[in-house]
C-alpha cells in the first residue's frame, strides 16, 4: 500500500492498556514457557497498531512542520507513551521474574533479558511527567532549527538548502554561506541555550529520581548499552586522539599548502578537491541510478527498493517546511521501511540514499525475524547504514564520472574526520550531564576547548556562531538523544573495516556484512562483531589497521 493512502487514526492508548494488562494477567499465570511465549507474541500483535499510528503521524509531520493536525497528533502521542514506556517496564518485571524464565532462555536471545533488565532500571511512575516535557523540549527544539531561515545573496534557505553552499569550490562562496549561516543561528542562540538549560536539568532529575547520581548512567541505560560503559568509551576515545586526529590532521596540512591557504578555516574544512565532486544528472536521475545500482547489487536490494518505491516510501526532494536532514524509519503494520531526504545537488544526496538505505534493509530483515529479535541497539544499526555507503563504491561511477576518486577522496576523509567531530559530540554530553550546573558560558567554552584538542587543524576564529562555542547547538542529537552519538563513531570505524576489505575481496565483505545484519538484534554490539569476523573498537590495535589502510587510500 501507498504511504500515502495509510489510513491514520489517533491510537487509543487506554485501550493498549486495558488490553495489555489482561495480556500480562495470562502471562502470569501461565502454565509453561509455551503459553507465555504466545502472551509476548499478542503483546507484539497490539503493540503493532499503536506504534504504526505513531509512526505515520511522525513522518506527515516531518513531511510538512506546518501540519497544525499532525503536529497536534504528535504532540498527543509523545504525551502518552510514557505511560506505555511504564506497561513495557511492568511487563518486564513479570518476564524476568517468571517461573518459566529458563524455559523462555531457550526460546529468546540472551540479548533480550539483558535490555529487559535495563528497561526495569530506565522507567517508574516518578519520571513520567519529566519524559512528556522532554518530548516537549525536544519537539520545540526541532521546530525552532527546521523552520530558520537563512538569509544569503537576497535569497532565503533553509538548513537543508544552504548548506549545499558549504562545500563550494569558491571559498568566499563557503565562507559567506557559512557567516549567514552563523548570523541565523545566533539570533536563535540564546533560546538553543536556554532549552539546553531545561533539558539538562530535567535529565538530571530523572537520573537522581531513580537512584543515579546524575543522568549519565541512565543515558547509558536508555541506550540500551549491555556489552560496553563510559570506561570503553573513553579508551575508544584516547585511540581516536593518538590515531585518527594525526592523520586527518596529516591529510588537511597537505590539503592546505595545495590550495595555497593561510589556515584551514571551518568553511575550508570540507573541501577536499579543487572542484566538489557533484553527482551528474537531476535529483530525478540521481534516484533512477540509485534503482539500477541496487538491482545490480543484490537480488534482495533490487526487490526492496521496487517496493519502497511503489509504496511511495521514499520522500528524497527538498522543500519548504520539510523536516531538515534524512533518516529511514518503518511502518510497523505495513512492513515497510520509509526513507526521508533532502536533494540538495550535492553528493550528500547519494551518500544519503546509500546511508538510509542500509537501514531500510536491516528494517526489511528485522521483519522477516518478527518478535524474536530484539531492536537493534543504534551502533549496530549504524553499521547497517554506513558500510552500505562504502560497499556501493563499485557504482559510484555511474553518480560521479570522471570525478569518481575526488568523490572517494572526499567521502574517506569526510567519514575519517568525523570520527574525532562524533567523540567531541559524546565528550561534550558526557561532561555536560557528568556536570549539570555548568552555565550556558561553561558549557560552550568546554566545546571550544575540546574542538580545538581533537580538530588542532581547523580555525573558527572568523565565524561568530563558531568562535563562541556553539556548534553542538546545531546537533539534534545532543537535545533530542542523549548520548547517541558515539554511535555513529564506533559504527563509522566498523565500516571502515568493511571498506578495507571490500577492495580486497567485496564478495567476502558483503557477506560478512549481510552475517552482521541478518542477525538485526539477537546479539549485543560486540558479540556481532565476532559473529562477522570484525574487530572492536574499543582496542588499540584495530585502530592501527585501519588507519594504515586509509593511508594507503588517500
Amino acid at each position: 500500500m501507498k504511504v500515502s493512502q495509510m489510513q491514520y487514526e489517533r491510537p487509543d492508548f487506554d485501550k493498549f492498556l486495558e488490553e495489555g494488562e489482561a495480556l500480562l494477567k495470562r502471562f502470569e499465570e501461565a502454565r509453561s514457557a509455551e503459553i507465555q511465549f504466545q502472551c509476548l507474541d499478542e503483546l507484539d500483535r497490539i503493540s503493532e497498531h499503536m506504534s504504526t499510528m505513531a509512526s505515520l503521524a511522525q513522518i506527515r509531520f516531518s513531511l510538512n512542520n506546518n501540519d497544525e493536525f499532525y503536529f497536534k497528533e504528535k504532540e498527543f502521542i509523545d504525551g502518552e507513551f510514557p505511560k506505555v514506556s511504564l506497561f513495557s517496564q511492568k511487563f518486564a518485571k513479570a518476564i524476568l521474574g517468571s517461573k518459566h524464565i529458563d524455559g523462555l532462555k531457550e526460546m529468546l536471545p540472551k540479548v533480550v533479558f539483558d535490555q529487559l533488565e535495563l528497561q526495569v532500571k530506565s522507567v517508574n511512575e516518578k519520571i513520567l511527567p519529566l519524559m512528556v516535557e522532554e518530548s516537549k523540549l525536544t519537539t520545540k527544539y526541532g521546530q525552532l532549527i527546521n523552520n530558520a531561515v537563512i538569509e544569503y545573496n537576497g535569497e532565503k534557505y533553509n538548513i537543508a538548502t544552504i548548506s549545499k553552499f558549504f562545500t563550494n569550490s569558491d571559498r568566499e562562496v563557503r565562507r559567506s554561506a557559512t557567516m549567514a549561516y552563523s548570523d541565523a543561528m545566533m539570533k536563535v542562540a540564546p533560546e538553543l541555550d536556554e532549552i539546553y538549560d531545561q533539558l539538562v536539568k530535567l535529565r538530571t532529575r530523572m537520573g537522581r529520581e531513580l537512584g543515579f547520581e546524575n543522568y549519565s548512567a541512565l543515558g547509558y541505560m536508555r541506550m540500551g548499552r549491555t556489552c560496553y560503559g563510559k570506561e570503553d568509551i573513553a579508551k575508544f576515545r584516547e585511540n581516536v586522539k593518538k590515531y585518527i586526529v594525526p592523520v586527518v590532521s596529516e591529510k588537511k596540512e597537505q590539503i592546505r599548502a595545495k590550495f595555497g591557504w593561510d589556515k584551514v578555516h571551518f568553511y575550508d574544512n570540507g573541501v577536499y578537491t579543487e572542484h566538489e565532486p557533484r553527482p551528474e544528472g537531476t535529483p530525478e536521475e540521481i534516484f533512477e541510478k540509485g534503482s539500477r545500482m541496487y538491482h545490480e547489487l543484490a537480488p534482495v536490494t533490487g526487490y526492496l527498493f521496487d517496493r519502497m518505491r511503489n509504496d511511495e516510501a521514499f520522500d528524497v526532494l527538498a522543500r519548504k517546511g520539510k523536516w531538515g536532514g534524512g533518516y529511514c524509519t518503518t511502518i510497523p503494520g505495513y512492513k515497510t521501511p520509509f526513507i526521508l531526504a533532502n536533494f540538495n545537488g550535492s553528493s550528500h544526496d547519494v551518500e544519503v540514499l546509500t546511508h538510509e538505505f542500509g537501514h531500510a534493509l536491516a528494517a526489511e530483515y528485522g521483519f522477516r525475524q518478527g518478535f524474536n529479535q530484539q531492536e537493534a541497539t543504534m551502533e549496530t544499526c549504524e553499521v547497517h547504514s554506513m558500510s552500505m555507503e562504502f560497499l556501493t563504491y563499485p557504482w559510484m561511477k555511474d553518480f560521479f564520472g570522471d570525478r569518481l576518486e575526488d568523490y572517494k577522496l572526499t567521502h574517506i576523509m569526510g567519514g575519517l574526520s568525523f570520527i574525532p567531530y562524533g567523540t567531541i559530540v559524546d565528550y561534550f554530553q558526557q561532561t555536560v550531564y557528568d556536570n549539570p550546573d555548568m552555565t550556558p558560558a561553561e558549557r560552550n567554552a568546554f566545546w571550544a576547548k575540546i574542538e580545538h584538542e581533537f580538530l588542532p587543524h581547523v580555525e573558527f576564529d572568523d565565524i561568530p556562531f563558531y568562535k563562541e562555542g556553539r556548534r553542538w547547538q546545531r546537533q539534534m542529537h545532543i537535545y533530542e538523544s542523549p548520548f547517541y552519538y558515539i554511535d555513529y563513531c564506533l559504527a563509522q570505524f566498523t565500516a571502515f573495516q568493511i571498506l578495507s576489505l571490500s577492495l580486497e575481496d567485496w564478495d567476502k565483505a558483503y557477506e560478512r556484512y549481510m552475517k552482521f545484519l541478518k542477525q538485526v538484534g539477537s546479539k549485543s554490539f560486540t558479540e556481532l562483531l565476532e559473529y562477522a569476523g570484525l574487530k572492536t573498537p574499543f582496542e588499540e590495535k584495530p585502530f592501527i589497521e585501519v588507519c594504515d589502510a586509509i593511508k594507503k587510500l588517500i
